[in-house]
């Protein structure tokens, strides 16, 4: 009983720290396009940068997706298990 708490603590980490990186990308986002329109930064970099940012949010959301579907497949299996039909 012990351990399933413990890997359902994981993947809620897991959920929990992909959401964080999705957000914490945004803001940094913000702050490129900020940069461009307070003159700080190039156009051509920024657009770079974002490129950059843009594919970690995507990596992000792939691996929470992932992360998501095993436990919900996890659970119903669980569901299914304990209601005796096969």
């Amino acid at each position: 009983m012990e351990l399933s708490i413990l890997i359902w603590f994981a993947v809620g980490a897991g959920i929990a720290a992909g959401a964080f990186m999705i957000a914490r990308t945004a803001v940094q986002i913000a702050s490129v396009a900020y940069g461009v329109m307070e003159k700080r930064l190039d156009p051509r970099r920024a657009t770079w940068q974002t490129i950059g940012l843009m594919l970690v949010i995507v990596v992000a959301l792939v691996a929470t997706s992932i992360i998501a579907g095993i436990s919900i497949l996890a659970l119903f299996q669980t569901i299914i298990d304990t209601s005796g039909t096969n």
